[in-house]
C-alpha cells in the first residue's frame, strides 16, 4: 500500500479586497510544503506561514454576531471548532467555515482597502473556538489566487496536491 502523496501547498479561503470592497477567493500559499528537518516534525510536510506578529486565541459563544466588522490585521484565523459563517455586505458571496483540518482562512481585507468589511456569525449550538494569528507588520503572505469564492471543500480535501506551477 502506497503512501499518501505529500500536499504541495495550503489552500485557504481569503477575505481580500479589490476595489475597496471585501471579496472572497481561494488562495494557494507560497512557498509551499516542505519536508521537515525540525526535531519532532522531521520527515513529515510542513509549510512556514511566514513572520507572525502574536496569537490570540477566542471562545465564541454559541449563536454569535460579530456583526460587520473589517480585519483589525492582516491575519491567519484558524476555527478549531465550531462554525463561522462569512457573508460580505456587498455580495452574496458567502462561506462557510467549520472548524477542524480544513479551518483556516486569511483576513486580509482591513479598513485601509476595504470600505464596508465583512460579516462574521457562528451559528452552531456549540461555541467556536479560534486562534487568531496577526503577520508581523501587517504582510500579506505570497499566494496565488485560485479562483474566486471561497475555497471548495473537494480541493482541501485532495490534500492540496495541485502545484503552484499548475495553477498559472
Amino acid at each position: 500500500m502506497s503512501a499518501a502523496p505529500s500536499p504541495s501547498t495550503l489552500n485557504v479561503t481569503a477575505i481580500s479586497a479589490v476595489n475597496g470592497s471585501s471579496v472572497l477567493e481561494c488562495w494557494a500559499l507560497d512557498p509551499g510544503f516542505v519536508s521537515s528537518a525540525q526535531p519532532g516534525t522531521t520527515g513529515a510536510s510542513s509549510l512556514q506561514l511566514g513572520a507572525l506578529a502574536n496569537a490570540s486565541y477566542s471562545i465564541l459563544p454559541a449563536r454569535f454576531s460579530a456583526g460587520r466588522h473589517n480585519a483589525p490585521n492582516v491575519q491567519f484565523v484558524v476555527f478549531l471548532s465550531g462554525l463561522a459563517h462569512i457573508t460580505l455586505p456587498n455580495s452574496t458571496d458567502e462561506a462557510w467555515v467549520a472548524g477542524g483540518r480544513n479551518g483556516v482562512i486569511i483576513a486580509v481585507d482591513t479598513t485601509d482597502v476595504s470600505t464596508f468589511g465583512h460579516i462574521t456569525e457562528y451559528p452552531s449550538g456549540d461555541e467556536t473556538l479560534a486562534l487568531q494569528i496577526p503577520t508581523a507588520n501587517g504582510t500579506t503572505p505570497g499566494h496565488k489566487v485560485v479562483h474566486a469564492g471561497p475555497c471548495l471543500t473537494e480541493l482541501q480535501l485532495q490534500r492540496r496536491s495541485t502545484s503552484l506551477e499548475e495553477l498559472d
